[in-house]
């Protein structure tokens, strides 16, 4: 029987890949929810909070939907309860049910909600928890962390501990966000698509980084079509996507690194021509890159908040097509040379770079 881990075995530690696989591959999970496990997963949790089961479960479509429509409806059975004290001839279960499918109703409708409850959204919404989709904290990496020490190091614990977990575990394993409330569980169904990329090197253990990135569509859909725009991990207004920005709105968007993107997504010889953006010396041609051309230019501080350049070059490697990605690099504002500019995002001085050239 094992009661304390102080240190793992070399066996132990050579299936942190499989487990770290098996947890992220419940976080990607798209698709229509395990909604009887689900719901028996949420009904154990009520259990071990030594909360009554309210008997009332709501699906949704999205975490949009979620975040109207919980809060609103707690505040509809608020106003509920309160007539109910009062005497008046309230069939409780039934107006729950009504309150619930209504505030529902309005959520996906997009329909006009009354300034108290509205209130009421604004401050309860967060009260979710967030199945497969956590936004960090204990809710994503948590149902990996006690598995992995109850199944894989063989931790017994005093008491129901693990029964907890297992609970909890199945919630994150079955669905998306659900909101608990003392008179009716509030369910969202999964994503329907999540696009991801890959950037950076491997971390320490190996494993490849991702981060939220779709050009053509939502980085994260639902069946109700709601969805996050996410471009090399930024969150972006769907317009962006969906309809592309000119230079001028690009230009009037106060958030940097959604600037940075949208040009990105425009391509920085666009961008550099619509802009007027002025030249810093001649073009000339890339030690680095034999044929082609790096050219300096001046970023007008108000479209990163801060004063850079940005020196244009072309991939040194060819595209499925045979075309060559020609993009942007940001450097510092006192570098006036582009092959010192190119230098520098290398971590090389001039003469180095320029070394390049005879090894090509």
């Amino acid at each position: 029987m094992v009661t304390r881990v102080d240190s793992l075995t070399d066996e132990q530690k050579a299936r942190f890949d499989e487990w770290s696989s098996r947890w992220i591959e419940i976080g990607l999970r798209t698709g229509p929810a395990d909604r009887e496990r689900m719901e028996a997963s949420v009904r154990q949790c009520y259990r071990f909070a030594g909360i009554e089961w309210p008997d009332v479960v709501v699906w949704v479509p999205s975490p949009l939907v979620m975040a109207l429509a919980a809060p609103a409806a707690a505040y509809s059975i608020e106003l509920i309860e309160a007539l109910q004290r009062r005497s008046c001839d309230v069939d409780l279960r039934s107006a729950v049910r009504s309150a619930v499918g209504s505030a529902v109703g309005s959520a996906v409708d997009s329909a006009v909600i009354a300034r108290g409850a509205m209130t009421t959204i604004s401050r309860l919404w967060p009260n979710y928890f967030g199945g497969q989709l956590a936004p960090g904290g204990w809710w994503g990496w948590g149902g990996a962390w006690t598995s992995y020490f109850r199944e894989v190091c063989g931790l017994e614990l005093p008491g129901d501990p693990w029964d907890r977990a297992r609970a909890y575990e199945g919630t994150i394993e079955s669905a998306c966000w659900w909101w608990p409330h003392r008179r009716f569980v509030m369910i969202c169904e999964r994503p329907t698509e999540i696009h991801r990329e890959s950037f950076g090197s491997p971390t320490q253990w190996g494993w490849s980084q991702f981060r939220l990135h779709n050009e053509t569509g939502p980085a994260v859909a639902f069946q109700d079509g709601w969805g996050v725009y996410a471009l090399h991990g930024v969150q972006v207004p769907a317009d962006l996507i969906t309809h592309g920005w000119s230079t001028k709105r690009i230009l009037a968007e106060r958030n940097a690194e959604v600037r940075r993107v949208a040009i990105e997504l425009m391509g920085w010889d666009r961008f550099v021509a619509d802009a007027k953006l002025t030249q810093v010396g001649e073009c000339v041609p890339d030690p680095g890159n034999p044929g082609q051309m790096l050219a300096l230019y001046d970023v007008p501080e108000r479209i990163y908040n801060a004063a850079i350049r940005v020196l244009l070059c072309t991939n040194a490697t060819e595209e499925l097509d045979g075309t060559r990605h020609r993009f942007g690099l940001t450097v510092p504002a006192s570098i006036s040379d582009p092959v010192a500019a190119a230098a520098w995002s290398f971590g090389l001085n001039p003469s180095q770079y320029r070394q390049l050239e005879r090894a090509c």
